[in-house]
């Protein structure tokens, strides 16, 4: 298979109805930040634990973050941004 992950992704995206298309969407918002967060840490490569450190967020809850499990509030995204020296934006989708 020659076809990159992103352009296969791109193709079965292509054939969803309207109402799989509405759980994709669900999914990528629950996930967005959640998702944004591993990977910036990861390029960074800064661990929880300083990340936390840095922040004076506990590791536990930036794990949960990072899993999608918890929702952090602005506040949270901020220090978190701060932390990582980026900063919050809005990108168009």
């Amino acid at each position: 298979m020659s076809a990159k992950f992103k352009d296969y992704v791109k193709e079965v995206e292509a054939t969803l109805g309207d109402e799989e298309r509405a759980t994709l969407d669900a999914f990528r918002d629950h996930y967005g930040i959640a998702n944004q967060l591993l990977q910036l840490r990861q390029e960074r490569k800064i661990s929880q634990v300083e990340l936390s450190r840095r922040t004076g967020i506990a590791q536990g809850e930036i794990s949960k973050i990072e899993r999608g499990v918890m929702h952090p509030r602005s506040t949270t995204i901020e220090k978190l941004a701060r932390g990582l020296n980026a900063r919050v934006e809005f990108v168009a989708t």
